[in-house]
């Protein structure tokens, strides 16, 4: 496919589509490039797209290439990005640093606006969108009179996966902050959301300070609902917990089971003597039940590690 360089002037002048033999690239000054505000759906404060800018930022101070831009051209005569934000600001950095770039080219885009969402969701120039930002940008089609299907469609998504991030699309707040922030995967949160509803964040808050008191450093899907007990450590615990509740006589045990209309407040209160192996088989059982614990936090730190690496 070859290129045609036109200039500015003829930017709205003539037809901003593509013919089959030519894709149109224009020069234009890069600071007349505007953002439409609320458009673009990347968070700028995240570390990772603040280095995302940076990159480009050095490309352009370096010479190297970076890809063109798509702009499309309003009545008004203002242009504005369609895909490239990141890119914009990192030009704008670069002559704020000193450099000389009088003209960048960009390719025209021509389109309603949910199909404007659809290219900046599909881009996959540069770095990829958070899922957060993608559940925005899904309900974004949602409130242009997309359905759950058409959107699966167009992001070639299942509808499944689509519906799920248009409920995490609606969570709060703090519940985005913690998926976007790392402490808890979008997944968990879209299970607290579905189970939890508003009170989501406090569930997951909860989750976050049982997870790093077991080692681990976020709540994800599987430590949410909590891990499946293995079928080994069962068995142990009911054996030890059998054989421990055999050697309570009779009567201690119907003694027992009359202290259970005794008041709350007052149980602390009160001593019983038990078989010393009775107490040593309740202590092996519980020291079985905290090794399964402490196995299953270390597993599931390893594969967050990995997931994280990956």
């Amino acid at each position: 496919m070859a290129f045609v360089i036109k200039p500015l002037k003829t930017f709205t002048a003539e037809s901003q589509g593509q013919d089959n033999k030519k894709l149109y690239l224009y020069q234009i000054d890069p600071m007349l490039l505007e953002e439409e505000d609320g458009f673009n759906l990347r968070y700028y404060d995240d570390p990772k797209v603040i280095a995302h800018i940076e990159a480009f930022c050095d490309s352009y101070l370096n010479e190297r290439y970076v890809p063109p831009m798509m702009v499309r051209a309003l009545s008004d005569g203002r242009i504005t990005i369609i895909e490239g934000h990141c890119r914009r600001r990192g030009i704008r950095l670069a002559i704020e640093r000193g450099a000389y770039i009088p003209l960048v080219s960009v390719i025209p885009f021509r389109g309603n606006d949910s199909e404007r969402v659809e290219v900046m969701l599909r881009s996959a120039q540069g770095l990829k969108l958070e899922t957060v930002d993608i559940a925005r940008g899904y309900q974004r089609l949602l409130n242009m009179g997309f359905e759950p299907a058409e959107i699966a469609a167009s992001q070639n998504k299942t509808v499944a996966r689509v519906e799920q991030l248009l409920t995490l699309a609606t969570a709060s707040d703090e519940v985005q902050a913690m998926v976007r922030g790392g402490q808890v995967s979008a997944d968990a949160a879209i299970e607290a959301v579905r189970a939890h509803g508003e009170e989501a964040g406090a569930a997951l808050s909860r989750k976050l300070v049982t997870a790093r008191q077991e080692g681990r450093q976020r709540v994800t899907k599987t430590s949410a609902r909590g891990p499946a007990v293995p079928r080994k450590t069962v068995e142990a615990v009911f054996a030890q917990v059998e054989a421990a509740i055999a050697k309570v006589p009779e009567a201690l045990r119907d003694h027992a089971a009359a202290l259970h209309a005794v008041p709350e407040a007052e149980r602390a209160a009160r001593t019983m003597e038990v078989e010393v192996e009775v107490l040593i088989g309740l202590v092996r059982a519980a020291n079985e039940i905290a090794a399964m614990k402490a196995k299953q936090a270390k597993a599931l730190a390893r594969q967050e590690t990995a997931a994280q690496a990956g």
